[in-house]
C-alpha cells in the first residue's frame, strides 16, 4: 500500500511538471486569452505603433475627510435659581417646562416686614427731605450757621439711603427671571419656609444648544469656526440637526491629545435638552491632490509609480505618495498635473522611454 501511494505522488508531480512547461511554451498565447479586447486586438497588429494601453486623465479632488464623535448637550445659557432672602414663600409660578421671559416673577416672599420697612423709610426720607429744604432757605437769607445746614443736608442724605435700602430689601422677596428661559421642577412648594441661597429651580436658555466633543491633535488644521457639522441624537426624533463650530479651545490636553471643540445647533423647535448625547459628523475639508484609478498604482523598487504618457507617446514613470483610498480611486501626492495621461491597463510592459499606443481616448478630467 505504501508503495502504490509514492508511485501516485510521482505520477501526480510528473503531471504536474509537464503542464507548467506547456504554459511557459503558450505563455503568449495564455496572456493574450487574459487582455481586454482592445489590447488583445492591437497585440496581434503591427508591433511598430508601440505598446497598446488603456490610459486615463488625472483630475484633482480635495483630501476630505469625515470624522465623528460623540459630545454632550449644553444649554445656551443655564442657571440655577437660588433664593435671594430668607422668609416663608408665598407663591410659586415655577412649572416644569414653561417659558419666562427676563424679569418675570417666578417666586415670592412674605413681605410684611419689608413693606412696613418701606414705609418708614419714606416718612424719614419725606421729613429730611423738608428739613433740608427749610434750611437751604435759612441759610440763603443768614439767619442758620454752616453747621446745622451741613446737619440738615447729611440727614437728607442718610435718609434716601435707608428708603433705597428698604427698597432693595423688599425687592428681594422676589425671584425674578435672569433672562428669556425655561424653567426646571421647582424645588420648593408655597408654605417652604428657606434660607437665603437655598436651591429653588434650574432655568434654561434652550434656544440653541452646545454640544461640545473631543477633535484628534492631528485634525486641528483641518478645523475652524464656521464649519457645518450635522448631529443626531437618541433623544429626539428630529432626525439629521444642521450646525456649525462655534468656539475651538485654545489648548490640546496632554493626556487624550485631543481638543475641546464646541459646535452650536439651532433649537427652535424646542425639541433638544440639556445634558443628552449627540452624535456629532463634521466634513473636514483638506488640501487637493491629483486622483486616478487604483489599477494605475504600480509597486516597483520599494515605491509606488505610476506610468504617465508624454507629448510624444512615451511612457515615463513617475513616483507618487498614497494620501488616501475611495471608492475605486486613489488619492497621490506626487508631480502630477490635472490632465495627465495616465496608464491604468498595459502596465506590465511598461519601459522608461518606450512608446505606447493608447486605445482609448477618456473624458478630460475622467478617473
Amino acid at each position: 500500500m505504501q508503495r502504490t501511494s509514492i508511485w501516485k505522488q510521482l505520477t501526480l508531480s510528473a503531471a504536474l511538471i509537464a503542464a507548467a512547461a506547456v504554459a511557459w511554451h503558450y505563455r503568449a498565447d495564455l496572456i493574450a486569452l487574459w487582455q481586454p479586447p482592445q489590447i488583445a486586438e492591437a497585440t496581434r497588429g503591427d508591433s511598430d505603433a508601440g505598446v497598446p494601453v488603456l490610459i486615463a486623465n488625472v483630475a484633482l479632488a480635495e483630501d476630505t475627510l469625515s470624522f465623528s464623535a460623540v459630545g454632550t448637550g449644553f444649554a445656551l445659557r443655564s442657571v440655577t435659581l437660588r433664593a435671594p432672602a430668607g422668609g416663608e414663600v408665598t407663591d410659586v409660578a415655577i412649572a416644569p417646562g414653561r417659558h419666562f421671559e427676563a424679569g418675570d416673577v417666578l417666586l415670592r416672599l412674605d413681605n410684611a416686614d419689608q413693606r412696613l420697612a418701606v414705609a418708614l423709610a419714606e416718612a424719614r426720607q419725606e421729613r429730611a427731605t423738608l428739613e433740608q429744604a427749610r434750611y437751604q432757605g435759612l441759610r440763603d437769607t443768614g439767619t442758620t450757621t454752616a453747621a446745622r445746614f451741613e446737619d440738615a443736608m447729611t440727614a437728607f442724605r442718610i435718609a434716601n439711603i435707608e428708603l433705597d435700602q428698604a427698597r432693595a430689601d423688599l425687592g428681594d422677596r422676589q425671584l425674578r427671571a435672569p433672562f428669556d428661559g425655561i424653567a426646571g421642577i421647582a424645588a420648593v412648594e408655597v408654605g417652604d419656609r428657606i434660607t437665603a441661597g437655598d436651591t429653588v429651580a434650574s432655568y434654561d436658555d434652550r434656544s440653541q444648544i452646545l454640544v461640545e466633543f473631543d477633535l484628534p491633535e492631528a485634525l486641528l488644521p483641518r478645523t475652524k469656526v464656521g464649519l457645518p457639522v450635522r448631529a443626531t441624537s437618541s433623544s429626539t426624533n428630529a432626525g439629521v440637526l444642521s450646525g456649525e463650530i462655534t468656539a475651538i479651545d485654545s489648548r490640546v490636553a496632554a493626556t487624550s491629545r485631543t481638543a475641546r471643540v464646541r459646535a452650536t445647533i439651532p433649537n427652535e423647535p424646542d425639541v433638544l435638552r440639556p445634558g443628552a448625547s449627540f452624535t456629532v459628523t463634521l466634513d473636514l475639508p483638506g488640501a487637493r491632490y491629483p486622483i486616478l484609478p487604483e489599477l494605475a498604482l504600480q509597486f516597483s523598487g520599494g515605491a509606488l509609480q505610476v506610468w504617465r504618457v508624454d507629448g510624444s507617446g512615451n511612457a515615463e514613470p513617475v513616483e507618487v505618495r498614497l494620501i488616501r483610498r475611495r471608492a475605486g480611486s486613489v488619492i497621490v501626492d506626487g508631480p502630477l498635473a490635472e490632465g495627465d495621461r495616465i496608464v491604468v491597463e498595459g502596465l506590465q510592459r511598461m519601459r522608461p522611454g518606450r512608446a505606447v499606443n493608447v486605445l482609448n481616448a477618456p473624458a478630460p478630467g475622467a478617473t
